[in-house]
């Protein structure tokens, strides 16, 4: 059961989300028990997963899995696109509702939000979006960097000079200046050979898609599950801190990812390194 868990929701990481304009609430169903039906050994009933960070309802329904044993099968459905209402990786719904009771072999239906980059790209506010543990003036420069990924004609502090932006410690990896900070295509990345992508990658997509959500570190944050932390040869010497998504939506390296800004001596940014988890 926690293979078929643990797949489904790595795929939902990988589909494009759906459009739907419904507020995210838990679908309703015909088969809630009554009150005083008590579950058998063999059943349990469905938890309220609505509103959980993905992980989190995961961990729930392998618990479910592991004590009852009923065969469940969990299908983890492409993401519902939606903006600032909700959390990007939290349910916004489950078949069946809460409170219905399980049987064996019981089909178990989940959705995440996430953002459809190509219509809304924020930027959100989201009242606690910053995560830490890194606060004060760094976070507050995440927090303009984040803006500027959702939107980059909201600027950021970057160096005068010519800014470094690839792939962790520079396997591929371009320079930008002046009005080219601001185009989004010329921040992707060929990706090819790298943590089993296929497609042109973009820093500034990966921290857009977090809706605001994320946590700071101090340094290079390794990549998932063990990657280098190595720097630029051309950033040797700067000090960096490194954007990642909280870990209560990341159940699979495969949808983990960094953001590592390289600061100089004013703290401006002179780097950009985007980091990926490979399975």
């Amino acid at each position: 059961m926690a293979g078929v868990l643990a797949m489904a929701l790595a795929a939902c990481g990988t589909s494009p989300p759906e459009t739907a304009t419904s507020s995210p609430t838990p679908d309703p169903s015909p088969e809630v028990a009554s009150p005083h039906e008590e579950a058998s050994f063999d059943s349990v009933r469905m938890p309220n997963l609505v509103g959980l960070p993905s992980a989190e309802a995961w961990r729930q329904l392998g618990e479910i899995e592991a004590s009852a044993r009923l065969n469940l099968t969990s299908n983890w459905v492409k993401p519902r696109a939606v903006r600032c209402d909700a959390r990007p990786g939290t349910v916004v719904r489950q078949q069946p509702a809460p409170g219905v009771l399980l049987r064996r072999r019981a089909g178990i239906e989940v959705q995440t939000a996430g953002l459809d980059l190509a219509a809304f790209r924020g930027p959100c506010e989201p009242a606690r979006g910053d995560l830490g543990p890194v606060s004060g003036p760094d976070a507050v420069l995440a927090r303009q960097f984040y803006r500027f990924a959702a939107d980059p004609s909201l600027g950021a502090p970057f160096a005068p000079e010519d800014v470094w932006v690839g792939i962790e410690h520079g396997p591929r990896a371009r320079t930008l200046a002046g009005a080219q900070l601001a185009d989004l295509s010329a921040w992707t990345i060929d990706s090819a050979g790298y943590a089993e992508r296929s497609g042109p990658l973009s820093a500034l997509d990966l921290l857009a898609s977090s809706g605001g959500y994320f946590e700071l570190h101090p340094g290079v944050v390794r990549s998932c599950p063990s990657g280098e932390a190595k720097v630029p040869p051309e950033l040797s010497g700067l000090r960096a801190v490194t954007l990642t998504p909280a870990p209560d939506t990341v159940e699979a390296c495969m949808q983990w990812w960094g953001v590592t800004l390289f600061l100089d001596g004013e703290d401006l940014i002179r780097g950009v390194a985007l980091r990926l988890g490979s399975p």
